[in-house]
């Protein structure tokens, strides 16, 4: 997990010069994680409904209703602009950088900045999950802190080696480069394998989840909360892995300039 912390801290350091070009990027980070927290909410309130549904009064279920799904839009509608308005903030950032090298950006450097957009966001939801799943279930929440650090340390060591094998394919044998399909295939069977291990920790936690509520340990709106809650981590671990291995190959074609694109 170190490795993580350590290769994506020195990418933003170099990609987004200092100031307001790392404070945009941050605050998308934690737009991201309140879009996630509040679909959360979003179902939670939801759930809540459904739950006593016979007991609220049809005007009011109507209009609980009809608040969720604006609420849920607002949600939708806030993520698309997040994401794209990543672009133009790169683009800023790179405009910056152009002053400082000499030189833009390639290609590659693009695919970089977005991967570490990307895992900064992950890491930010898989925090603010915690946090809200602390609030409800502090015992579940422990348990999910445990697993996900378990998790994030193997993604770490496959994303380590996949950064030197990356580099390694880069280096030209007999004038030639390692062929796009042992690049490519190399990398998404890392990103894979990382996404399997994520997986199997997920499953653990809903078996214990399953426990918790056969027990009456949890409530059932609770326990429906957590469920989504913890297929969230699962999307965000996922994600994260992938993102890692993409911003491997990208760093190693970064000092290649013929390096190919997806």
């Amino acid at each position: 997990m170190l490795s993580i912390i350590r290769e994506i801290k020195l990418g933003f350091t170099e990609l987004f010069p200092g100031g307001r070009f790392r404070y945009v990027l941050v605050v998308l980070s934690m737009l991201a994680a309140v879009i996630s927290v509040s679909e959360l909410l979003v179902m939670k309130f939801f759930v809540n409904i459904v739950v006593q549904e016979g007991e609220i009064e049809r005007n009011r279920f109507i209009l609980l209703g009809s608040g969720i799904a604006i609420f849920f839009i607002l949600t939708r509608v806030s993520q698309y602009y997040q994401r794209v308005y990543r672009v133009k903030a790169f683009a800023r950032s790179f405009k910056s950088l152009r002053k400082l090298k000499k030189r833009g950006a390639k290609n590659p450097e693009w695919a970089m900045a977005f991967e570490v957009s990307n895992i900064l966001t992950q890491a930010t939801q898989v925090i603010a999950v915690l946090a809200f799943t602390l609030i409800i279930e502090p015992v579940f929440a422990a348990v999910t802190l445990l697993v996900v650090l378990v998790i994030l340390a193997v993604i770490g060591r496959i994303f380590a080696k996949q950064l030197k094998v990356q580099q390694e394919l880069q280096v030209e044998r007999d004038g030639k480069r390692a062929r796009p399909q042992k690049r490519y295939g190399t990398r998404i069977k890392a990103a894979e394998l990382g996404s399997l291990f994520a997986g199997f920790g997920i499953a653990v936690l809903l078996g214990v989840l399953l426990l918790m509520s056969y027990n009456g340990d949890i409530s059932l709106a609770n326990t429906l909360i957590l469920f989504f809650g913890t297929r969230l981590q699962n999307g965000s671990l996922t994600s994260t892995s992938r993102s890692l291995m993409r911003y491997a190959k990208a760093k190693a074609g970064a000092k290649n300039p013929d390096e190919d694109n997806e």
